[in-house]
């Protein structure tokens, strides 16, 4: 084959890959998610348990059946083997696309996950810091007089019963 034969080749399955993805997209995916079918094979009809795990199996029949035609040794019109590499393909191109989105929504949630790590870390600072007041203080947030005989407010200001602070 040519090199020019051969540019040819994948000028024509790029073509027809689009085309058929894009036909596809609106036979399968009724709405804006281009996963749907796999999605809703993934949430119970399936003995998979996620949409990529669908996906794998649906190219798998794809698969078998391309090493059957090369392992065969039987001839095959050009369609049949046209259409089984070009789903296996337009199969590989949507798994791409689902482990980049799973990879991007991991990469959101380990971003979201630090930062309510360094919030906690806030948080705890916080409560050091106001640690005197929270340990004086009931349920409703009113400072807890102690019963000892000695009368100090969470400012450790000395209020007794002999002398004001003069407020």
């Amino acid at each position: 084959m040519t090199r020019e034969d051969f540019s040819r080749r994948v000028e024509k399955r790029i073509d027809l890959v689009r085309q058929t993805l894009l036909a596809k997209h609106k036979e399968y995916a009724k709405d804006d998610n281009v996963f749907r079918n796999f999605d809703e094979a993934a949430g119970g009809l399936s003995l998979h348990s996620t949409s990529a795990e669908v996906l794998w199996s649906y190219m798998t029949k794809h698969l078998v059946s391309i090493k059957d035609i090369v392992s065969d040794n039987v001839p095959v019109t050009n369609e049949v083997v046209s259409e089984k590499i070009g789903d296996v393909i337009n199969y590989l191109i949507l798994l791409e696309a689902m482990l980049n989105e799973k990879g991007e929504r991991h990469c959101k949630l380990k971003e979201a996950y630090a930062k309510h790590k360094l919030y906690n870390k806030s948080v705890d600072r916080l409560s050091m810091w106001t640690s005197d007041y929270t340990k004086n203080t009931d349920i409703l947030g009113l400072v807890n007089m102690p019963k000892n005989g000695t009368d100090h407010d969470i400012d450790k200001v000395n209020y007794n019963s002999n002398g004001d602070k003069g407020y």
